[in-house]
This record gives structure tokens, sequence and C-alpha cells, in this order.
């Protein structure tokens, strides 16, 4: 899914900014697919066999493919942790921010930082 477009920016947002709240099946997949795409870009394949797993959950997951997978974790965590997502939207457009601290939209660059104390501006 790429994060080039809002949804697939949701999708990498919430995975990035709180894979933490993956249980460990969700976990185990994920970091197999990681594996599996560095193995692959890489001149040494082998160097990413610990990445596998033998999970029958996270192999369960994993089954759709990656896309499917990341959209499924995405929504499960939005859905089960409404509490602990915070999704930084520009005050501007709406657009989702990189991280939950940014204050600097991707999508129409407004920025929304404090003016700097002492400024002469």
């Amino acid at each position: 899914m790429a994060a080039s477009t809002p949804d697939g920016h949701l999708t990498w947002y919430v995975i990035n900014c709180f894979g933490g709240l993956m249980t460990n099946a969700e976990a185990l997949a994920y970091r197999a697919f990681l594996g599996a795409a560095k193995g692959k870009a890489s001149s040494s394949p082998d160097l990413w066999d610990d990445t596998k797993t033998s999970d029958p959950e996270a192999l369960s997951l994993m089954a759709g493919g990656v896309d499917a997978f990341m959209l499924r974790v995405r929504e499960r965590i939005l859905r089960d942790h409404p509490d602990r997502v915070a999704l930084n939207r520009c005050p501007r457009c709406g657009g989702l921010a990189m991280t939950p601290k940014a204050q600097q939209c991707r999508w129409c660059h407004h920025d929304w930082h404090a003016p700097a104390h002492g400024s002469s501006e």
C-alpha cells in the first residue's frame, strides 16, 4: 500500500507510530514481511532467515499478502485502541501529519509550529 496516498499514509502512520499495539501474531507476521522484503533487496538474502515465522496465527494473517495484512492491522488497531491512537491532522486541510508530534502538513505544507520566543517578527 503506497504511503503517497491519504489512505496508504493512514496505514503507514498507524503501523509505524502505533505498531506497539500489534498483537504478538501481528508483530511476527510484520517482521516476516519486512525480512522477506529486505532479503529480496539484499545481496545476502539468507541474512534475513531469522525473520521467518512458523507461528500458525502469524502465517494465517499473512495469507492475503502484505497490503491486506497492513490494512487489517490498521483497522484493528484503530478499532481496538481509539483512546491510544492520536491522528494528528492538519488544522488547514485535515491531512494526516507524518507523526503524532509533527507540526507541518505533508499535503498542503501548512506549518503550525508555535512562533519562537523572542522573535523579532
